[in-house]
C-alpha cells in the first residue's frame, strides 16, 4: 500500500468529531474555549472569531477608533492575506525587510520603517519560531505605536518561558487546518492594553453571528479533511487536495463569530495540546539536527530564548534548482513539501515599492522549501527527509 504524508495533517479524530457534533446547541462551549485559552496563554481578555484574519481585521478597526494614524508595518515576507486586513481597514501597509538568520522581521528594518504616521507593527512569528527579539522591537517603538503580535503560526511557542501572544499590546491567532492548535476554522484575539478594550468589543458586536446550518457544512469538511489527510489514503486524493489549499491571497474577507462546532473542536485540541506541540518541536528539532552543516543548505537560526513550536520546518537553498528535484524524491519517498508563499508581499500586490526591494524577503521566496512536522509525522520520515536532502548533489 502507497503511503503519503502530506504538508499539513488533521489531529482530530472520530470522537473528536461526535463530540464537536453533540455540542453545538450547548451555549457554554465559547466561554470555556476561552476561558482555558486565557490560562493557557496568560494574556488578556479572549474574543473568538471565525478567522485568524477576521481577527486581524478587527484589530485594525479598534485600533483607528482610538488612532488617526493609517500606516501599518509588516514583513515583506508574510501571507498575503495579511494586506487584504490592512487595505480593508482603510490603512496603508509599510513594508520591512526580513532576516535570514530566523527568517522574522528584521529589527533594523522595523526600526527605519516606522514613522510619524505609524499606527502599528505587526509581528509575525513565522514558521512557528518566535521573534525572539521582540522585547527589543517593542523598545524601539514610539509609545502611541501600537505592537500586534501574529501568532497564526506559532500557538505554543515560547519565549524565555512566556507564551507568543503575551508580548504585544494585542494579538491575534488562528484555529484554520494544519495550525498547531487546530479546530479546522476559526480564530481569537488575545488583548493586553486596556485601552483596545472597548473599540473591540464596539467592533465584536458588528460581527454577524455563525449560521444556524453552518455546523453540517463544518462537520463534512473536518470529516474529509481528517480522512484525507490519512498518509494511507492521501495518495489517492492529493491531486484534489491542491484545488482546495488557500495559494493565493483572498479578494475580500468577513467577519462573523466562531460557530460552536469549530469551538468544540478547539477544546478537544486543548485536552492534547502538550503532546501536539510537543511532537512538532521534536520534529522540528531532529530536522534540525539531521540538516546541519549540509552544504548549501541554510536552515534558521534558534535562539537558546525560544522554544518554537514549528508550524512547518523551512529550509533554504542556496542553489533554487535543486528545490524542485528535491520535491520530486520526497514525494516518491511518501512525503509532501511546500513553497509556501512563493512571492514576497510588494511582488503579490502593488504597494509602490519597487521589484528589487526587500532583498532578504524575495531571495526567501525564491530559495524556501518547507517540511512537514506535524503530529502525523513520525521519526522515520525525518530520517527520510534527512536522507534525501543530504544525498542531493
Amino acid at each position: 500500500m502507497m503511503i503519503k504524508v502530506p504538508i499539513i495533517g488533521s489531529t482530530h479524530s472520530v470522537p473528536d468529531l461526535v463530540y464537536a457534533l453533540a455540542h453545538v446547541p450547548c451555549q457554554s462551549v465559547n466561554a470555556r474555549f476561552k476561558a482555558r485559552l486565557a490560562v493557557f496563554l496568560g494574556a488578556g481578555a479572549v474574543h473568538t472569531l471565525n478567522s485568524g484574519l477576521a481577527s486581524f481585521y478587527l484589530i485594525l478597526e479598534a485600533l483607528k477608533a482610538i488612532s488617526s494614524k493609517k500606516e501599518v508595518i509588516l514583513p515583506a515576507y508574510t501571507a498575503g492575506s495579511l494586506i487584504v486586513a490592512v487595505k480593508k481597514a482603510g490603512l496603508k501597509p509599510v513594508l520591512c525587510d526580513i532576516s535570514l538568520d530566523n527568517f522574522n522581521a528584521d529589527i533594523a528594518g522595523v526600526r527605519s520603517a516606522i514613522g510619524d504616521n505609524t499606527l502599528a507593527v505587526v509581528c509575525v512569528h513565522m514558521f512557528g519560531i518566535p521573534v525572539d527579539h521582540i522585547e527589543s522591537v517593542k523598545a524601539v517603538m514610539p509609545d502611541n505605536v501600537f505592537l500586534i503580535e501574529d501568532c497564526c503560526q506559532a500557538m505554543g511557542s515560547r519565549i524565555k518561558d512566556r507564551p507568543v501572544g503575551s508580548f504585544g499590546d494585542v494579538s491575534f491567532f488562528s484555529f484554520n487546518r494544519g495550525k498547531n492548535l487546530s479546530a479546522n476554522n476559526g480564530g481569537c484575539i488575545i488583548t493586553r492594553a486596556g485601552s483596545l478594550e472597548e473599540p473591540l468589543r464596539v467592533a465584536l458586536r458588528s460581527c454577524p453571528p455563525a449560521g444556524a446550518m453552518e455546523w453540517l457544512g463544518a462537520f463534512f469538511k473536518a470529516a474529509l479533511f481528517m480522512t484525507g489527510t490519512d498518509p494511507h489514503v492521501y495518495w489517492m486524493g492529493h491531486a484534489l487536495a491542491a484545488g482546495f489549499r488557500e495559494t493565493m491571497p483572498p479578494d475580500d474577507l468577513l467577519a462573523r463569530a466562531m460557530a460552536n462546532f469549530q469551538i468544540s473542536l478547539g477544546l478537544c485540541s486543548m485536552q492534547k495540546a502538550d503532546s501536539l506541540f510537543m511532537s512538532r518541536y521534536r520534529n522540528g528539532s531532529g530536522l534540525l539536527r539531521g540538516l546541519a552543516g549540509v552544504p548549501g543548505v541554510r536552515l534558521p537560526l534558534i535562539s537558546p530564548d525560544i522554544l518554537p513550536v514549528f508550524n512547518r520546518m523551512p529550509i533554504l537553498f542556496d542553489d533554487a534548482s535543486l528545490i524542485q528535484p528535491a520535491q520530486r524524491k520526497l514525494w516518491r519517498k511518501g512525503i509532501e513539501t511546500s513553497r509556501m508563499y512563493i512571492k514576497p508581499l510588494h511582488h503579490m500586490f502593488d504597494l509602490g515599492y519597487k521589484r528589487d526591494s526587500f532583498r532578504n524577503a524575495c531571495y526567501l521566496a525564491d530559495h524556501l522549501l518547507t517540511l512537514p512536522v506535524h503530529p502525523g509525522v513520525r521519526s522515520r520520515h525525518i530520517e527520510i527527509i534527512i536522507d534525501t536532502i543530504r544525498g542531493l548533489p
